[in-house]
């Protein structure tokens, strides 16, 4: 699968209704992502590659944004709590790995 690089410049997302919602983004820095949160707002500086990691997604959008940050990243990453995803996106890894992702799953 042909990999991804990653948009230069800045991008901003303000979170409004729960504004505690940041807990990825240790996880993709480890990535090698520049984010932080200030306040209720999320800053992200792009970059051109991305590295793999081993990392646990705390929730459900975090495990999404953490399998999003490792098809995009070079090598192979590790992603713990991958149950929160199962919960409510049970069918977006084998629909990844249709479309040509190389997954390995394992049950938790």
């Amino acid at each position: 699968m042909p990999k991804f690089r990653c948009s230069t410049g800045r991008s901003r997302t303000g979170r409004t209704v729960y504004t505690q919602r940041d807990t990825h983004l240790p996880a993709l820095a480890a990535f090698g992502a520049t984010v932080n949160a200030s306040g209720s707002v999320i800053t992200v500086r792009g970059r051109s590659a991305l590295a793999a990691a081993d990392v646990a997604g705390e929730d459900i959008r975090a495990a999404t944004a953490l399998v999003i940050a490792a098809l995009a990243a070079e090598g192979t990453s590790t992603i713990r709590g991958m149950y929160h995803l199962r919960r409510g996106y049970g069918s977006l890894l084998p629909k990844l790995a249709a479309l040509g992702a190389d997954l390995t799953i394992n049950q938790e």
